[in-house]
């Protein structure tokens, strides 16, 4: 397939930092716009990353558009294999530093994610699936696993946390459904940036010493409400019709038994989910944990590992079930900012039980948004596993029997 220039334009705007004005990601979803501004590229593995940013949704858009989109899919395996295998990438990726590596493991999963699913499209055998990605796109595939392990399909890290969604973003859709696909993944962007900022709010209450309590807990609630307005921008703004143009190739690799990626699996909204009510959510919703740790290897790795350390006995972050969740032990209240706010007064304890219910609402609101988009009217569900419900699923997340 023959390359093409192609560009789409956007009013840039910056990830919310715990410097920055809450309420950040006002202008996604506002539908005005049908390109995006590349002029800061970011592209690691060069001809490679060019083609994923560049050329990969043109790609697409001719194989939907053929009257042979077998034939099509399998060119365009054998352009990337050949393009590939005219330089060592092998060698480029083992030698780039961590930033530049992120990104270039978010290049080779987007190409990998794209083969399996239009060769889903095309109705190829799961044996020519294979044969489309290839096997040095498979090779660099495995190489970026082996230097930063994690599940071996395109994740939420890849979508959301390494793709460089301000400057040079990743998408597989042209036009709107192009910008829809971008605002989609920056807002989840933005959300994580506020979930941090809460976090770290959380994280020195918990561990600092002669930190101000209300200050701690009162940046904690600007920032889950600052995510609750972005997230409540889904809920209003995003146009259905845009979404399922762009949300197949976030759903399930067609050919593994695996799970797409998901803001279900933030492991942020993890982090202060267990900083705040560890103990009681431990109690109310223990198919959290179980959940957390049956898929741990979905969740950006780094974070989880950090929060499975919190809750680990020994200090450890393998993600092992420990004793606690088989009744085996007591719950670790110290991984909690639970015992600090015991040593305080009524005004924290009521600081601390606002933070829970901005929470809640932020829970309550993925979980009313996914199933507006991916359940009503009558959308075929994805991204989670045939045995699971969707609603079911969501609502482990919720924190207090007020949510429901």
């Amino acid at each position: 397939m023959k390359p093409r220039a192609g560009s789409f334009m956007v009013t840039p705007f910056s990830v919310s930092t715990p410097q920055s004005s809450p309420c950040e990601g006002h202008d996604i979803f506002l539908h005005l716009a049908d390109s995006i501004d590349r002029r800061q590229r970011e592209r690691p593995l060069g001809l490679v990353s060019n083609f994923v940013t560049d050329e990969l949704p043109h790609c697409i858009a001719e194989i939907k558009c053929s009257e042979r989109p077998d034939e099509a899919v399998k060119a365009l395996g054998r352009s990337v294999h050949a393009m590939i295998a005219a330089s060592d990438y092998d060698a480029l990726l083992r030698s780039l530093p961590q930033s530049d590596f992120e990104i270039a493991k978010t290049d080779i999963q987007y190409l990998v994610n794209c083969a399996y699913q239009m060769s889903a499209f095309a109705g190829l055998h799961p044996l020519d699936a294979e044969l489309t990605v290839g096997e040095a796109l498979s090779r660099l595939a495995r190489s970026s696993c082996d230097r930063q392990p994690g599940i071996e399909v395109l994740s939420y890290e890849d979508m959301i946390l390494t793709n460089p969604l301000q400057n040079d973003p990743r998408v597989y859709c042209l036009g709107a459904a192009g910008v829809e696909e971008r605002d989609f993944c920056l807002g989840h962007q933005i959300i994580e940036s506020e979930l941090q900022s809460a976090m770290d709010a959380l994280l020195d209450l918990r561990d600092a010493a002669e930190v101000d309590a209300g200050q701690c807990l009162a940046l904690c609630l600007a920032r889950l409400e600052s995510a609750n307005y972005i997230l409540t921008r889904f809920y209003e703004h995003m146009s259905p019709d845009l979404f399922g143009q762009f949300r197949v190739f976030y759903g399930k690799n067609p050919y593994k038994n695996t799970l797409g990626p998901s803001g279900r699996f933030s492991a942020r909204i993890v982090a202060v989910s267990v900083l705040l009510l560890g103990e009681e959510l431990f109690h109310q919703k223990p198919q959290f944990y179980s959940d957390l740790y049956r898929l741990s290897e979905y969740y950006p790795q780094r974070c989880i590992h950090e929060v499975f350390r919190w809750l680990s006995s020994d200090n450890g972050s393998a993600p092992i079930k420990p004793s606690w969740l088989e009744g085996k032990a007591e719950f670790p209240r110290l991984a909690t900012i639970s015992p600090v706010v015991e040593h305080h007064g009524d005004e924290i304890g009521r600081l601390r039980a606002s933070c829970i219910c901005a929470l809640d609402r932020f829970t309550l609101m993925h979980r009313s948004t996914a199933l507006k988009y991916t359940v009503e009217p009558g959308r075929p569900i994805v991204g989670v596993e045939v045995s699971e419900n969707v609603e079911a699923v969501l609502s482990q997340r919720l924190l207090t029997e007020a949510g429901r």
